[in-house]
């Protein structure tokens, strides 16, 4: 019995680890360079930090995956602002189409995933950023979802 169990426990691992994606390097690097203390979702590879802004802070996401379009290889820098089983109200998501016209940088999504809503801002940078266009995106992000957050739903949860 002890043989089959860790038979099966390595067979297990061995998937696991064929499946999970590996951090970027560059992005580890850069926060690195900024000093940013991160987290890594073991599920996709994801950074995971808080940025302080003021008195409240606001989650940040850098995706480790990247796309590709012809030889422009770009990678996703996020934030949720809110997260429900329902769909967002129409009055906000006319707010967020109506602050999308004003970016220059980054956009509003609504992402459905596991039977639930995520409104996120995104920036989709480089994904040869340095750490002081990672930063950039960093703050464009940050500044952007924190705003919002406040104004929609008057809280901090992210």
């Amino acid at each position: 019995m002890k043989v089959y169990l860790s038979f099966l426990f390595v067979f297990f691992f061995t998937i696991i680890h064929l499946f999970a994606q590996k951090a970027d390097n560059r992005v580890a690097e850069n926060l690195k360079n900024l000093s940013f203390k991160y987290e890594l979702q073991p599920e996709d590879a994801t950074f995971k930090f808080t940025v302080p802004i003021g008195k409240r802070t606001q989650t940040i996401f850098i995706e480790s995956s990247t796309s590709t379009y012809d030889k422009l290889e770009m990678r996703e820098v996020y934030s949720i602002v809110h997260q429900s089983r329902n769909i967002p109200d129409q009055s906000r998501l006319v707010k967020l189409l109506m602050d999308n016209a004003q970016k220059k940088i980054g956009a509003w999504e609504i992402v459905y995933e596991g039977s639930e809503y995520f409104i996120i801002f995104t920036a989709k940078i480089p994904a040869n950023a340095d750490a002081s266009d990672m930063k950039s995106a960093i703050d464009i992000v940050s500044a952007s979802s924190d705003g919002m957050e406040q104004q929609l739903f008057a809280t901090d949860e992210w």
